[in-house]
């Protein structure tokens, strides 16, 4: 079962098994690999933007706080972290 970033529980903590590079544009996927997202590392959503929307979304990597799409979160698929 594929369990999708943009569809994760707030504060849980997970790693990234696979990301849609296709999904995105170069600069999008850029950004996010310069940002530490990548297969492999761990990230815990913290908040979304209101009440009323989804987008964007704020995670931990690592250290840094990190805010995406959540456009560009659903092209991230996720396993739970160890």
């Amino acid at each position: 079962m594929t369990v999708l970033l943009d569809k994760t529980p707030l504060g849980a903590r997970v790693r990234i098994a696979r990301i849609d590079w296709t999904a995105m544009s170069e600069a999008e996927g850029r950004r996010l690999r310069e940002f530490g997202l990548m297969e492999g590392c761990e990230v815990t959503p913290l908040h979304r933007g209101s009440i009323f929307s989804r987008d964007p979304l704020a995670l931990t990597v690592g250290r840094m706080k990190v805010i995406i799409r959540a456009r560009q979160a659903a092209a991230i698929e996720l396993e739970p972290a160890a």
